[in-house]
C-alpha cells in the first residue's frame, strides 16, 4: 500500500472515529420530576437518561445546588432568588443541553407552630444542627453518594452545600466568625462561612472522632479522637494541634455514638478553663485543663452503655447519670469526687441531662418518665408519665419552654412537644410527618436545637420507610413561644441556589 492509500485509510478512520463521539454524546433527556409545585429552596428529583456524572441545573434560568447526581437521577433545590410563577428546568449534561420541563414556584409554606421545614437528601440527619451567632443553620448528613453539610438562613433558605468523605460521627458545631466544624469517620473539617473547606485534619490512628469537635472559652477548638492522638487543642483557622493527649487509660468507645464537649471551672468564681468529655470503654468520664493536662477520670456508668453529656452548674458542679443511668450524681469539678447521688424508681437508665435557670435538670428516665430535679434542694420538682415514649429534652435559653420529640407507637404520628418547665404540663404538640406502613413515618433524632432568643427550636428527623428509591427527611424549625398558633405539622422545604 502507497503512502497515498495510508493517508487516506488513516483520514478514514480518524473520520469515524469522530462519528462514534458524536453519537456517544447522549443528550439528557427528562422523564419527570417528582411535583407540578416547589417552594423556593424546595427538593426537586429529577429523573430521565444520559444525565452522565456531572452537569448544572437551572431553574427559571438560575442555577441550582444539586446533591445527588447519576446517569438516571438528580437531585437539586429551587433556587432562593428564583421568581414565584409558572417557569421551566432544564440542565447541562456532559456539554449537551436538556429538554425543559414546566413547574411552578412558590413560597415556602408555614403550618401552625411550623415556621418551615427543610428537605435533606438522605433519610436521617443524625445528630441537631449547629447555630452560628448570625443564625445560620449548619446541618450534616449523608446521602447515597456520601456526607453533606448544608447551610440554612434563619428563615428555611438555602445558602450553600459542600460534600465531605462520609456520615457524621457527631454533631456539628459552629465557632463564633460562623464557620462549622464537621467530623467525619476520623476527619475532621473547618467550613467557612461562604462554604469553603478551609482545612481538613485527619487521625490516621485513629478509627473515628467520638466528641464533637468544639470552639471553647479561650477561642481554640477542642475535641476527641478514639486511640490516635486522642484529646487535643488546635488552632481553629489552621488546624494545627496546639497540644495532645492520649489519656489514661486510653480512650476507647463502644457505643459509635458522638457527644458534644462540656466546659466549667473548677469553683465557684474561678474562670472556665476545664473541658469534660464522656466516653463508653475504659475510664468513662475524662476531665482536663485546657492546657492539657488530664485532671481526674471517673467510671460513673459502667462499660457497655452509651455515652453521655455531663451537665455544668452555674457553681462548676459536675452533673450526670451514673451506674448504667439509675442514679443521677453530682460531682466536685475540683477532682471528680461525688457530692451526692439520687436514686429514683426508673425501670431503665435516663438520657443525658439538661440544665436550666437555676441549676435546674431535666431529664427523660425509665419507659418515658419526663422529671424536673431541683439540685439545690437535690429533690423531685415534678414527674410526668404520658405513657408513651419522649426524647431528651431541651430547655429554652429564657427558661421559659421545654422541647423535647417522641412517639406513641409505630402506629400513630410521632410528636414533638413544648412543656412548661414549672410543672411538666404540654404547651403544645406539633405532629411529624406520618403515614402508616410502609410509611413513610418522621420521628425526631437527637435532642432540639433552641436559638438563644428562645424563639425556635430546630429539630432533626429521620424517615422511616419501606421504598428506598428517594432518601429523604427534613429539619424543622418549630415556634416555641407563647404566642405561637397552636400545633402544626407537614410545612414545605426551602433554598437558595448556587
Amino acid at each position: 500500500m502507497g503512502r497515498k492509500s495510508l493517508i487516506i485509510v488513516f483520514a478514514t478512520l480518524l473520520l469515524l472515529v469522530g462519528v462514534s463521539a458524536v453519537d456517544a454524546a447522549v443528550q439528557p433527556n427528562i422523564t419527570s420530576i417528582n411535583g407540578d409545585a416547589f417552594p423556593r429552596s424546595g427538593r426537586i428529583v429529577i429523573e430521565g437518561t444520559g444525565f452522565g456524572t456531572g452537569g448544572e441545573v437551572t431553574v427559571g434560568g438560575l442555577s441550582a445546588w444539586t446533591t445527588t447526581w447519576t446517569d438516571t437521577r438528580v437531585v437539586a433545590y429551587v433556587p432562593e432568588a428564583a421568581a414565584t410563577g409558572a417557569t421551566a428546568l432544564s440542565m447541562i449534561a456532559q456539554g449537551e443541553q436538556s429538554n425543559s420541563v414546566p413547574l411552578t414556584v412558590i413560597e415556602r409554606q408555614t403550618d401552625g407552630r411550623v415556621k418551615w421545614t427543610f428537605e435533606a437528601d438522605g433519610d436521617n440527619l443524625w445528630w441537631r444542627p449547629a447555630l452560628a451567632p448570625d443564625g445560620t443553620i449548619y446541618v450534616h448528613t449523608n446521602n447515597s453518594s456520601g456526607g453533606l453539610v448544608y447551610a440554612l438562613s434563619p428563615d428555611g433558605g438555602l445558602l450553600w452545600t459542600q460534600r465531605v468523605n462520609s456520615w457524621p460521627y457527631v454533631p456539628p458545631s459552629a465557632g463564633p466568625d460562623g464557620a462549622v466544624y464537621v467530623g467525619s469517620i476520623r476527619t475532621i473539617y473547618r467550613i467557612s462561612p461562604q462554604g469553603n473547606i478551609d482545612w481538613e485534619f485527619t487521625d490516621f490512628g485513629s478509627p473515628a472522632v467520638k466528641v464533637a469537635p468544639t470552639i471553647g472559652p479561650d477561642g481554640l477548638l477542642y475535641g476527641v479522637f478514639e486511640i490516635g492522638i486522642g484529646v487535643f487543642a488546635m488552632n481553629p483557622l489552621t488546624g494545627e494541634i496546639v497540644w495532645s493527649n492520649v489519656a489514661d487509660p486510653i480512650i476507647s468507645d463502644k457505643s459509635g455514638g458522638g457527644t458534644e464537649m462540656r466546659f466549667g471551672p473548677a469553683g465557684p468564681g474561678q474562670p472556665v478553663d476545664q473541658l469534660y468529655f464522656d466516653i463508653d470503654g475504659g475510664a468513662s468520664f475524662y476531665a482536663f485543663s485546657l492546657a492539657g493536662e488530664q485532671l481526674f477520670n471517673a467510671n460513673f456508668n459502667g462499660v457497655g452503655r452509651a455515652a453521655v453529656e455531663p451537665a455544668i452548674g452555674s457553681d462548676g458542679t459536675i452533673y450526670g447519670p451514673r451506674a448504667l443511668g439509675f442514679v443521677i450524681a453530682a460531682a466536685d469539678p475540683s477532682d471528680g469526687s461525688t457530692l451526692w447521688e439520687y436514686y429514683p424508681s426508673w425501670a431503665s437508665g435516663t438520657t443525658s441531662l439538661e440544665i436550666g435557670p437555676g441549676d435546674r435538670l431535666y431529664f427523660v428516665g425509665g419507659a418515658g418518665s419526663l422529671e424536673a430535679f431541683d439540685t439545690e434542694r437535690q429533690s423531685r420538682i415534678w414527674q410526668i408519665s404520658p405513657n408513651h415514649w419522649v426524647g431528651r429534652p431541651t430547655i429554652s435559653p429564657d427558661g421559659a419552654t421545654l422541647v423535647a420529640h417522641g412517639s406513641v407507637n409505630g402506629f400513630e404520628p410521632a410528636f414533638v412537644k413544648g412543656y412548661n418547665p414549672k410543672n411538666g404540663k404540654v404547651l403544645w404538640t406539633v405532629e411529624l410527618n406520618w403515614a402508616p406502613y410502609p410509611g413513610p413515618s418522621t420521628i425526631g433524632v437527637h435532642h432540639p436545637r433552641i436559638t438563644p432568643d428562645s424563639t425556635t427550636a430546630y429539630v432533626s428527623t429521620i424517615t422511616l420507610s419501606a421504598d428506598r428509591t428517594d432518601p429523604h427527611t427534613s429539619l424543622y424549625a418549630i415556634d416555641i413561644t407563647s404566642g405561637g398558633t397552636g400545633g402544626g405539622g407537614k410545612g414545605k422545604g426551602g433554598g437558595k441556589p448556587k
